[in-house]
């Protein structure tokens, strides 16, 4: 199989396109083809080497979407997102290679609405979000959630985790333009309450 091996960090680290062999799954993991991996500011964090003691070499990408090849818990063709914790791409190989084995507690099946483009991205955006509101905040069903940088893409997931938890949301953005493009009329009310609010940095 393809991966990109990364060799060294920097502004300008060394990565290599490799072929390697397919990884073997293990107890409670699971083989998946990897369709999709998302790049985001972790990747980059790590490959400036601004991330920390790095393990070399290394396979980065944290997020994916892939197909399930071999499983314990899935069936076989299943489609799945995964979300690699601190562990993929960060402290082992991670989802830049046609192949990965995952513990099955980072994998989640997609429904059919989702396309596997769509779950690659999912898991970062949409776990943060769905963490702050139900088990951090233990936000309820009309209560009010103040959403600050509400047009970045861990917003725009609390926006849509606090409605589905029942809450009202207000939002906060320095560029107000891209909600109102993205969300339309519905998200004024939304703005107009928010700056009716005092709020200190």
């Amino acid at each position: 199989m393809k991966a990109i091996v990364m060799h060294t960090t920097g502004s300008a680290p060394v990565m290599n396109i490799e072929l390697r062999d397919i990884p073997q799954k293990r107890g409670g993991t699971s083989l998946v083809r990897i369709h999709r991996a998302s790049i985001n500011q972790l990747s980059n964090t790590i490959r400036t080497g601004a991330f920390g003691d790095t393990p070399l070499p290394l396979v980065m990408g944290n997020e994916g979407a892939g197909i399930i090849e071999e499983s314990d818990i899935f069936a076989r063709g299943t489609r799945v997102a995964v979300y690699g914790g601190g562990q993929l791409g960060i402290t082992e190989d991670g989802m830049f290679q046609e192949w990965v084995v995952v513990d099955n507690r980072r994998i989640m099946a997609l429904p059919d609405s989702i396309t596997l483009d769509e779950g690659a991205a999912l898991t970062v955006n949409y776990l943060t979000a769905w963490h702050a509101v139900n088990r951090i905040a233990k936000v309820q069903a009309g209560e009010t959630v103040l959403i600050s940088g509400a047009t970045g893409s861990v917003g725009h997931a609390l926006i849509q985790t606090a409605r589905a938890a029942g809450a009202r949301d207000c939002c906060r953005a320095r560029q107000l333009a891209p909600l109102f493009w993205i969300w339309g009329p519905e998200l004024e009310d939304s703005v107009r309450a928010t700056q009716q609010w005092k709020i200190t940095e």
